[in-house]
């Protein structure tokens, strides 16, 4: 008699991240975790407040993450109003930011799961005071980065011209503290290789730079200390805020520091951002789907003409929401949604030929599996277009020879 063989064991998504991942899986995770919080805070008393505060914060940088993947998009297109200032954001200070700001929320998301567990108000309560300390600290680095998000902004965008140097030199010394403090971070920075070749399509070149620490020991699995070292950074930041913002002709900027292997390069030197890596993978986070390519394709067309509107604008939340909850369907191995390649060879966001099975019925499943995807792809456009009119723009990812 034949016995039904076992499940297989879901197969671990090992990939490295890179600019394009992350900031399209911010946008779903942070949706994701702004929901759970809602969820959790049933009381609006001070029993929850800590709950209050990390929707707040996360609320806030998810907008910022919005707002720049529109920024970026611009820049990829050579739409910037001010094409120059791409020359002012260092390549260093977007893959820091974005790096520690991923960790941050997949810290948040492991800080909540007990209190999402707990059935009942009053246990609930019991868990937020627990976990008080953890969640404040976590709302204090997201927060940071948020603030570092709107400086790129300012940069980017801002009409003023004294607005925009003075954030330029403050991002340099934010950039600076962080990177000095966070001793986890700075050594995720040493560590990181040019994994997808940007360094190659790069308009200028950097001669004879070689990375530190090229045998550097593992990263550590405990990050407590990136939460601890942002709260001391924000204190001290708090206390001269207004000599940190506002730039003078005596003022010098703080030296360069070879961080990485991308040290010198600016965000106007790599033309595809999704070429650029950052030192975390897949692995390392949860809910790690969102943060693959396979997810950054599926979604992309659809949510690079949704984020052409403004953030703020009545319906855009909702229609973010439903683009980035499209559901994770198991595919047949070969295809586009069992992306397992490691991460130390490029990632392709093309999915790879399948080839056509024997069994006719397994045709049938990713034959009906097509049409359902193209279906949703097509009911998808049809309400993103009676919203706006789409900018064709598409995420673009190259290959290298």
């Amino acid at each position: 008699m034949a016995t039904t063989p076992p499940p297989m064991a879901a197969v671990p998504i090992l990939e490295q991240l890179c600019v394009t991942t992350a900031i399209i899986g911010l946008l779903a995770i942070g949706g994701k975790t702004i929901d759970s919080l809602y969820e959790m805070n049933t009381s609006p008393g001070r029993d929850t407040a800590i709950l209050n505060k990390a929707l707040q914060e996360l609320k806030q940088c998810r907008s910022s993450v919005h707002i720049l993947y529109k920024n970026f998009s611009l820049l990829e297109a050579g739409s910037l109003p001010y094409p120059d200032r791409a020359t002012w954001i260092s390549t260093d200070d977007l893959v820091a930011t974005l790096t520690d700001t991923v960790l941050a929320v997949s810290d948040l998301q492991e800080a909540i799961e007990p209190i999402e567990r707990c059935q009942g108000l009053a246990a609930r309560v019991a868990a937020c005071a627990q976990h008080a300390q953890r969640l404040s600290n976590l709302s204090t680095r997201i927060r940071w980065h948020n603030l570092t998000m709107n400086m790129m902004m300012t940069i980017l965008k801002c009409p003023g011209e004294q607005d925009a140097q003075n954030s330029r030199l403050g991002l340099e010394r934010r950039m600076t503290r962080l990177l000095s403090s966070n001793s986890d971070l700075a050594l995720r920075m040493r560590r990181l290789r040019d994994t997808f070749g940007a360094r190659s399509m790069a308009r200028r070149a950097i001669p004879n730079y070689a990375p530190v620490a090229q045998n550097a020991p593992r990263l550590p699995a405990d990050r407590t200390s990136s939460a601890s070292s942002i709260s001391e950074i924000s204190a001290s930041t708090t206390s001269g805020q207004s000599g940190q913002h506002t730039a003078t002709d005596g003022e010098a900027a703080p030296p360069p520091r070879l961080w990485s292997i991308f040290s010198g390069y600016n965000l106007a030197d790599i033309p595809v951002l999704s070429m650029i890596p950052l030192p975390v993978l897949t692995l390392e986070l949860r809910d790690n789907e969102f943060y693959t390519f396979d997810f950054a394709q599926r979604v992309s067309d659809d949510l690079v003409e949704l984020m052409q509107l403004d953030p703020g604008q009545q319906g855009t939340s909702k229609m973010l929401r439903v683009i980035l909850s499209k559901p994770m369907v198991a595919l047949p191995p070969g295809t586009a949604g069992m992306n397992t390649t490691p991460n130390t060879t490029t990632v392709p966001l093309e999915a790879p030929p399948v080839v056509a099975p024997a069994n006719t019925t397994t045709t049938t499943t990713t034959t009906t599996t097509a049409a359902a995807a193209k279906s949703e792809s097509v009911r998808m456009s049809k309400m993103i277009k009676s919203f706006k009119n789409p900018l064709k723009h598409h995420i673009r990812r190259k290959k290298l020879k």
